[in-house]
């Protein structure tokens, strides 16, 4: 993602740069190193992700950087010149329409959206029915099989607390996936689909995603 960023900013640039869904800040830290002018905000509706981010940062890269602890769709500031979101947009729960207007209200003409989210194929639709059908079966002893599968297929890159934070994701069917509809929904907003990128999947339990790169339509 910090790759793909970079390749559609100029990076010497002083730039204001928005992170939805931030985590704990792995992708903004790599990014102020590379975007040495930049000053970079995250937000995660995370009160416990946004605390790790806070104290995961050092030197002059921290003072750059700020995180809040938000829902996106309660976030106001002035606009951004670089928005990413990885892996989050299809999670949020909101009128679709009403998502992708904000987006492109808090982005300047000109500004560069980078998104990482599902896309419509037959195998994340399967998922997608798989993950409604869990939602209804959910129960504690789904859970367990569930966190013991994790640390089967992650036990060794993730520790028990962020596999057991992960858990409830299996639940959620995406919100929307990335499709013509959905890029059209963008172009109407202001927003023109520019690039697409492949992402290879790091887990049999991940939605297939891509990156797509939009530009703020000039007014």
């Amino acid at each position: 993602m910090r790759d793909i960023v970079l390749a559609h900013v100029a990076r010497t640039r002083v730039l204001r740069v928005l992170d939805i869904g931030c985590g704990t800040g792995s992708l903004l830290f790599r990014l102020a190193e590379a975007m040495p002018s930049a000053a970079l905000v995250g937000i995660d509706v995370s009160g416990a992700n946004v605390d790790a981010a806070r104290r995961g940062g050092a030197g002059p890269v921290n003072a750059r950087v700020e995180f809040v602890a938000a829902d996106y769709l309660d976030y106001r500031a002035e606009p951004f010149d670089v928005i990413v979101a990885d892996g989050v947009l299809h999670l949020v729960a909101a009128d679709t329409t009403v998502l992708v207007r904000k987006l492109a209200g808090d982005l300047r003409a000109g500004g560069v959206f980078v998104c990482s989210m599902p896309f419509d194929c037959a195998y994340n639709r399967a998922f997608a029915a798989l993950r409604r059908g869990l939602r209804k079966l959910r129960s504690p002893w789904l859970d367990a099989r569930i966190l013991q599968a994790g640390r089967v297929l992650h036990g060794r890159s993730m520790d028990e607390a962020g596999l057991r934070e992960r858990v409830p994701y299996l639940y959620i069917p995406p919100e929307r996936m990335m499709n013509d509809a959905l890029a059209d929904c963008f172009a109407a907003a202001g927003l023109d689909r520019a690039a697409d990128y492949p992402m290879a999947s790091t887990s049999l339990s991940q939605l297939k995603h891509r990156v797509t790169i939009f530009a703020r339509r000039h007014a």
